[in-house]
């Protein structure tokens, strides 16, 4: 059937058509032969049956049906075929005559008047020469004084029920010759106009092959089958076309990132190169020397070790794996990243504010503790030492939110740059100098933990100047405290 499947679907519509008009114009010629066939002959029938009953109508005129005679005979309706049978049921004479070439059926032998009587009651068939059926009745005729002395054949051809036939079948197929050819094409025109947005379509998508991907469908009947497939189109041309503007996007982020990732990391090894030169070369002679280039190689080996470790992180944050989560007490990790962080800086007062409702949020233990740890660093770089910082505390149940803000009175950051900060690589201080600013990756870092906990961070001026950072996690169900942990996809 490959070649029904390589028809276009305007030819399938139509030939299936004209198909189911020809069955049914079929249908209907057959069965209406065969009603009117056997209505046609029934009719001629019940006509034979009258002339058995009386036959006079088509004798000869004055005609005794008592004593008929050759002449009576002979002057008889020409329409019919009549004739005399003696007592064996021989012809005596007919109603046909010498120079006539018309074709009268073949007498059956045995009809006598007691085969008549019993039989040739009701009409019956005769044969011709020429293969054409007449219908007959037969009567028996009686003397006045009632004594049997023959029969009396009335036949009827059934030639003229045959063209009535004929011409019904002539007409009929003509009739539906017109019907199928005016039902072809009134199919196509329907099917053409209809498809015919269709053909839009497939131009729109050849123009689209081509490239072209600002295309459109243009929609004339929104409400109608090609119209919904037009709209549907569009919808999936719309995000294909976000698609590929997202795949240019992340094409050129990455490019950046790798670029920006090779430059951090060539950094440190370069230094690294570099003293490992002069010790090679003698460069370094005395006991001090030797000392601070060590001492400058460690540190190189640390920020490059530092480096790696962010860019697992985020590989591992991109990777979208199922987080362990459970029920965190967010005013505890306030309270331990506080410590911390006055472990590492000693000079530093650093602020808890709890919240009294004690908020506990649904989180991964490790990213979270990681996620306050980044930020306070981030406020450690960029405030000056020994100005104080606060770790605020707060919750939202109306929304189902635990809230915890970051808080240093440091140089801030200019509103314009605030959508910038948390780009991989991205800092402040372009001069990529490692004593004033980090790798870049901090606030990247912490922006992958809070999408992937499903919350959102961001960060607005602290008043009085400095930066405030702002997170939002969702809140673990009430009475889960003790629950076991769940996962995250």
């Amino acid at each position: 059937m490959q070649w029904w499947a390589d028809v276009s679907l305007r030819t399938k519509i139509t030939g299936v058509t004209v198909f189911i008009l020809s069955l049914g114009l079929i249908v209907a010629g057959v069965g209406t032969l065969s009603f009117l066939r056997p209505q046609l002959i029934s009719v001629q029938e019940s006509e034979l049956m009258q002339l058995r009953y009386d036959p006079s109508s088509v004798l000869a005129f004055g005609a005794d049906t008592h004593a008929l005679e050759r002449d009576d005979i002979l002057g008889a309706d020409s329409r019919y075929y009549i004739a005399v049978l003696d007592q064996n049921g021989v012809k005596l004479y007919d109603n046909q005559r010498i120079d006539s070439k018309k074709t009268v059926p073949d007498l059956r032998a045995g009809m006598t008047p007691e085969w008549v009587k019993t039989s040739g009651s009701t009409p019956f068939p005769l044969q011709a020469s020429d293969g054409v059926e007449w219908r007959a009745v037969a009567l028996q005729i009686i003397t006045d004084g009632g004594i049997p002395r023959g029969s009396l054949v009335i036949a009827s051809s059934t030639a003229g029920t045959n063209q009535v036939m004929t011409r019904f079948i002539v007409i009929f197929s003509g009739f539906g010759i017109a019907v199928l050819l005016l039902g072809g094409a009134l199919t196509r025109i329907l099917v053409t106009n209809t498809f015919a947005p269709l053909a839009e379509v497939e131009r729109t998508s050849q123009e689209i092959a081509q490239g072209d991907f600002s295309k459109r469908i243009m929609v004339s009947s929104p409400h109608t089958e090609v119209g919904h497939l037009g709209q549907s189109l569009n919808v999936m041309l719309d995000h294909i076309d976000d698609s590929f503007a997202d795949r240019a996007r992340t094409i050129e982020q990455m490019r950046r990132f790798i670029g920006d990732a090779g430059h951090e990391l060539r950094t440190p090894l370069v230094s690294v190169r570099g003293y490992a030169e002069l010790y090679r070369l003698g460069a370094l002679e005395t006991e001090e020397q030797l000392r601070q280039a060590m001492e400058r190689i460690e540190k190189e080996a640390i920020r490059m070790g530092s480096l790696v470790e962010d860019l697992l992180s985020l590989a591992r944050l991109d990777e979208r794996r199922a987080l362990e989560l459970s029920p965190l007490p967010l005013n505890r990790f306030a309270a331990d990243a506080a410590l911390d962080t006055r472990a590492q800086d000693k000079d530093r007062e650093v602020t808890v504010i709890e919240d009294p409702a004690q908020p506990f949020v649904l989180g991964d233990e490790h990213q979270v503790r990681q996620l306050m740890t980044n930020l306070l660093g981030n406020a450690l770089r960029y405030s000056d030492e020994g100005s104080p910082i606060e770790i605020r505390v707060t919750s939202n149940a109306v929304r189902g939110v635990g809230i915890f803000e970051i808080v240093d009175h440091g140089q801030g950051i200019p509103e314009q740059l605030r959508s910038k900060i948390f780009d991989r690589f991205w800092r402040a201080d372009t001069s990529r100098n490692r004593e004033t600013g980090g790798s870049g990756l901090g606030l990247s870092i912490v922006q992958s933990i809070v999408q992937a906990h499903r919350g959102t961070v961001g960060v607005h001026e602290t008043p009085g100047g400095g930066a405030t950072f702002h997170v939002e996690l969702p809140l673990a169900p009430a009475g889960t405290d003790t629950a076991p942990h769940a996962r995250l996809n």
